[in-house]
């Protein structure tokens, strides 16, 4: 198994791990809070990437709140483009966690260097409450959405 400090700040490992306390103390000390790891990750990457399943619970939205209250860059790009909100689609992580990430200025549209936006991933997803709430985004943002799906 791989030390999960080889690689990143002790920031990241914490965050990727979901434990508040110690992003808190770490945070409180002077991490700094959009510091990247060789993969261009960040806590708030990290810590979405880390999310499996749905819907994340309470303490991991109060993970991504306390970030983004501490000035996360909510639209942060690692090495493949990706942002918090993809990954949070991509892992299923739930509608409160994409809407979280939305109210702090995520943007749905964002591509990656593939050129697959949060929607794309949600729709890959197959997570109705969380496509749902990018759309809403989207619309109050005067961007139109269309959708074709193909069944095979």
């Amino acid at each position: 198994m791989l030390d999960p400090l080889s690689d990143c700040s002790p920031l990241i490992s914490a965050a990727s791990s979901g434990k508040l306390r110690l992003v808190r103390l770490l945070v409180d000390g002077g991490a700094e809070v959009n510091g990247r790891n060789p993969k261009g990750e960040t806590a708030l990457l990290a810590a979405c990437k880390a999310l499996r399943g749905e819907p994340a619970g309470s303490e991991t939205i109060k993970l991504l709140t306390y970030l983004l209250q501490n000035k996360a860059d909510p639209n942060a790009q690692d090495r493949a483009g990706r942002t918090a909100l993809m990954y949070a689609c991509m892992e299923r992580a739930g509608a409160q966690v994409a809407a979280t990430l939305l109210a702090a200025g995520a943007d749905p549209s964002m591509e990656d260097y593939s050129g697959a936006s949060a929607l794309v991933y949600a729709i890959n997803a197959q997570h109705q409450p969380t496509l749902k709430v990018l759309m809403d985004a989207c619309q109050v943002r005067g961007r139109d959405i269309i959708i074709i799906a193909t069944e095979v």
